[in-house]
């Protein structure tokens, strides 16, 4: 994280702030511990801190992957740690969706299994869903 963050900030009393921050823990029960890892949970600058340590851990990583050749249209939204992505062919997103479990570990992160899935979508879904008799059950009832 600050090997990321003196990339931005050349003021080092500003760092060493941060640092502090880092270090400060959090008071639970009246007794303080120590931060060993991350953000403290609930501080105000871990927002902050967690969208400049995703900036360079993912970000630009899904910038340089998506220019890979046949990779289809692929768009990408991230607000601090939450994320959507869109992809124009589904091997594709699988392919991302692996390719980003890996790259992810190795910052320290992992994805929320129960918030991450692969979800079909786009004008020609109903066509499909009946053509092949999938996600029946997931129409909406006409009566």
């Amino acid at each position: 994280m600050l090997r990321f963050l003196e990339h931005r900030i050349a003021d080092r009393r500003i760092l060493q702030l941060i640092r502090r921050w880092l270090k400060a823990g959090v008071i639970e029960n009246g007794r303080r511990i120590p931060s060993v890892k991350g953000t403290p949970q609930g501080a105000v600058a871990s927002p902050l801190l967690a969208n400049v340590y995703l900036h360079y851990a993912l970000d630009l990583w899904i910038q340089a992957w998506r220019r890979q050749p046949d990779c289809g249209e692929v768009i990408a939204v991230r607000y601090a740690d939450d994320s959507t992505l869109g992809f124009q062919k589904k091997g594709t997103a699988e392919r991302f969706l692996n390719e980003m479990r890996e790259r992810l570990a190795k910052f320290g992160l992992t994805l929320h299994p129960d918030k991450t899935r692969l979800i079909e979508f786009g004008r020609g879904l109903p066509k499909r869903i009946d053509a092949h008799g999938d996600r029946a059950d997931r129409r909406p009832s006409t009566s």
